[in-house]
């Protein structure tokens, strides 16, 4: 009986020396695979051809954003200026997404860019993966830029109106918008040819 107790704590002493060392490695390995793929996704200021500038890789940094990491918005946007494609859908969702969900935070991101970067980035957020916002979406984002817009003392009031010209720009009826089932099927080529996530 003493045995088998003793067997027992050995045990759980064991398991418990073991879980922070995994849980630490497994840290460890996640900043590993981050900053990879932050270096791959800033290489694509200097071209879009370099190694790992594409939708998954982009689409691995939205997760971890998404998951608590809001510094990856800076390069995030940055892509978003230089892409084309898969790449522009995918950060695009990300950018409208963000738009309707935290329309401040969006904006805040903007005001410190050139006026040009800021409409750049303000269609892309409308286009999203280049069929436009959903109607119920559109019509929110509508709303809360438009009373932003409207607080003059507000410091985000000018790109929220900049912002609200350039949404309602890229869901215009008149623009030749390509169906979204292009961009599916875009997306779904450049997956089978791609060279991989590398992390």
């Amino acid at each position: 009986m003493k045995k088998g107790i003793l067997t027992l704590t050995i045990s759980l002493l064991l398991a418990l020396s073991f879980f922070p060392a995994n849980a630490q490695n497994l840290r460890a390995g996640q900043f590993l695979n981050r900053e990879k793929a932050l270096a791959m996704l800033k290489g694509c200021s200097r071209s879009l051809k370099s190694a790992g500038c594409n939708e998954d890789t982009a689409e691995y940094l939205i997760g971890l954003y998404q998951r608590g990491d809001k510094t990856l918005l800076e390069p995030l946007l940055d892509a978003g200026l230089v892409s084309d494609g898969a790449l522009s859908a995918s950060v695009g969702v990300f950018f409208g997404e963000l738009l309707s969900k935290e329309p401040r935070t969006f904006l805040m991101a903007l005001s410190s860019r050139p006026r040009k970067e800021q409409r750049q980035l303000a269609w892309l957020a409308g286009a999203m993966d280049g069929s436009g916002m959903p109607k119920e979406m559109l019509r929110q984002v509508r709303g809360k830029l438009s009373k932003i817009g409207g607080q003059r003392r507000n410091r985000l009031s000018f790109v929220a109106k900049l912002s609200l010209s350039e949404v309602n720009r890229a869901n215009s009826v008149g623009w030749n918008k390509p169906s979204k089932f292009f961009h599916l099927f875009k997306n779904f080529t450049r997956r089978i040819y791609s060279r991989g996530r590398g992390w």
